[in-house]
């Protein structure tokens, strides 16, 4: 078995998702080759998007490609797995590829897998860590058949690695596609809501969690997140409330940012928010609770009722700002 790792890269309307970026360094963790898989009818362009990320890039292409199908891309990825033998293959966990497509070429591949990994390594065979019991836990699975292993990671969950400076080698393969053994198509897709700006492309964040205790206190955050000059968002909760667009979420299932300021208020600090904020360059929290988990990644922190410090605080930057 080779030591190559297969990073299965997602990809629509010729962009690839750069959170399959992510894929590549939980393959050096695995001091694995780190080999992009790029499926598509005409894979030229996205293979130009990833060869400075990746060790190697196999390029998939056949017109029946041209969208994602389990079908599809188990008939390209499997025989070639079965011949080469890869260490072990990684998708991402929360989109198609992850739900949908991992458990089919592991059941064809007669290969363990193990999903929505946080982290991984090599240990009597493919050690995964993940999240379980509202992410309370983690727990720590071992696949131990032999051929390649299946996994798929958390968003955010690995860092995604720099350019390196040099391009990939890359190896163009036609895949034999029996169309008619696919057996659902896409119809369309369906574009979630959009809201004003991207909070990845913001410098300053001021992210609202449940804490807040209330929909209208959202305005005190709103205040102070526009004294600061920067962006409303929030956690998970609070757009399950309904009460910010999903478009403004934060972790694992939601977006991915990296400002120079965040602020996470009345935020607990649960994993899957923060996979998607720790690489901020300076966090703030405030918290009313002394042993929030929030406290552990932030670079200051401060003890108080939110409700109480939200008005002097926004006083003292609008203040500061003139």
């Amino acid at each position: 078995m080779s030591r190559e790792v297969w990073c299965i890269v997602e990809h629509r309307a010729g962009r690839v998702d750069p959170d399959s970026l992510q894929l590549f360094a939980a393959a050096r963790k695995l001091e694995g080759v780190a080999v992009a898989i790029v499926c598509a009818a005409d894979a030229a362009a996205l293979v130009d998007q990833v060869a400075a990320h990746a060790d190697r890039v196999i390029s998939l292409s056949a017109p029946a490609l041209a969208d994602f199908t389990p079908d599809g891309y188990a008939q390209a990825i499997v025989p070639l797995a079965q011949e080469r033998q890869p260490a072990a293959i990684l998708t991402l966990h929360s989109h198609f590829l992850g739900r949908d497509l991992a458990p089919v070429l592991a059941s064809k591949l007669g290969a363990g897998l193990i999903s929505d990994c946080v982290d991984m390594e090599w240990s009597d065979g493919l050690l995964g860590r993940r999240l379980v019991y509202r992410r309370k836990l983690v727990a720590t699975q071992r696949s131990t058949k032999p051929g390649p292993q299946l996994a798929t990671c958390q968003r955010g969950a690995f860092i995604a690695p720099e350019p390196a400076g040099t391009t990939a080698e890359v190896e163009t393969l036609d895949a034999a596609i029996d169309a008619d053994a696919i057996r659902w198509t896409v119809r369309g897709f369906d574009e979630a809501e959009v809201v004003a700006g991207d909070i990845t492309e913001a410098e300053i964040i001021v992210a609202a969690g449940r804490g807040v205790g209330s929909e209208e206190n959202l305005e005190l955050v709103r205040a102070l997140a526009k004294a600061f000059g920067g962006v409303l968002a929030a956690s998970r909760p609070i757009v399950d409330q309904g009460w910010l667009p999903r478009g403004l979420q934060v972790g694992s299932s939601g977006k991915t940012v990296r400002p120079r300021l965040y602020l996470a208020l009345g935020i607990s600090g649960a994993i899957q928010h923060v996979v998607g904020m720790r690489n901020s360059d300076v966090i703030v929290a405030i918290n009313n609770d002394p042993r929030a988990p929030i406290f552990e990644y932030a670079d200051y922190g401060i003890v108080a009722d939110l409700t109480e410090i939200i008005g002097p605080l926004t006083a003292a930057v609008e203040s500061l700002r003139g």
